[in-house]
C-alpha cells in the first residue's frame, strides 16, 4: 500500500487556534473595531453578529445594568489604556477630586459604588503614574465611571457588550430600550466549521 502524507499547516492552525482563543478570553470586540469589518452582503444563516455599543451614541444613562436579558448585565465598562493619562487623580476613579494624593486610596469617595474600577501604581511614587483597570466580575454596567470620564476625562473609558457573556438573542432588550439607539447588531464574520484546517495531500486519494 502506497505511503500516505497528510499536510497540515501548523502555522495557519496555530493562527486560528489563537484567534478564536484571544476572542473568548479578551471578549473586548468593540464597536469601533467590528464596524470597520461590517459587510452585510455576504451576511446570512452562516454568519456571526454581535450586538455592541455605539461609543459616539452612547450617554452612559444606566439602562443596561438593569435591562438586559442576563444578570449581572453582559455589558461591561472598560478601560483603554492607550488614551488613559495614567493621572494621580481619574475622574472615572474618585468624586473628591482635590483629595491629596496620599490619602485617594484611603478616603477617596469611590465613583463607582461597587469599587470595581481599581488603581495601580505604575511608577514614581504617590505622584507617578497610575493604570486605572475595571474589575468585570464587579462591573454591574452602571456606567458611571465612563460617564465622568467622558464628561471630564479623556474618553478612555466606555461601555461594550462582551461577546463571551452576551446570549446574542435575536432581538435585543437594550437595543430596543436604549433611549438613544446606541446598540446595534454588527456582522462579524462567517462562521468557520474549521474542516480547512485539516487538508489531505493532494495525492491522498490517488493513493488509497
Amino acid at each position: 500500500m502506497a505511503k500516505t502524507t497528510i499536510n497540515i499547516d501548523r502555522r495557519k492552525f496555530l493562527r486560528d487556534t489563537g484567534r478564536v482563543a484571544c476572542g473568548l478570553v479578551l471578549g473586548g470586540i468593540t464597536y469601533r473595531v467590528v464596524n470597520a469589518h461590517m459587510n452585510e452582503e455576504t451576511a446570512g444563516p452562516n454568519s456571526r453578529f454581535v450586538w455592541q455599543i455605539d461609543p459616539d451614541k452612547c450617554t452612559f444613562c444606566g439602562k443596561c445594568e438593569t435591562i438586559c436579558n442576563r444578570t449581572p448585565s453582559a455589558v461591561k465598562a472598560v478601560n483603554d489604556q492607550k488614551k488613559c493619562s495614567l493621572c494621580v487623580v481619574c475622574y472615572g476613579h474618585i468624586s473628591n477630586k482635590e483629595i491629596p494624593s496620599d490619602q485617594i486610596m484611603s478616603d477617596g469617595v469611590r465613583v463607582c459604588e461597587h469599587d470595581a474600577v481599581s488603581r495601580i501604581n505604575l511608577s514614581g511614587g504617590k505622584e507617578g503614574y497610575f493604570v486605572y483597570d475595571i474589575d468585570d466580575n464587579k462591573c454591574v454596567a452602571c456606567g458611571k465611571c465612563a460617564k465622568a470620564c467622558n464628561h471630564k476625562g479623556t474618553k478612555s473609558m466606555f461601555l461594550i457588550i462582551r461577546p463571551d457573556l452576551c446570549l446574542n438573542c435575536n432581538a435585543c432588550n437594550i437595543a430596543d430600550l436604549c433611549p438613544e439607539g446606541a446598540i446595534d447588531r454588527l456582522y462579524y464574520g462567517p462562521e468557520d466549521n474549521f474542516r480547512g484546517i485539516y487538508e489531505l495531500d493532494g495525492d491522498f486519494n490517488n493513493n488509497m
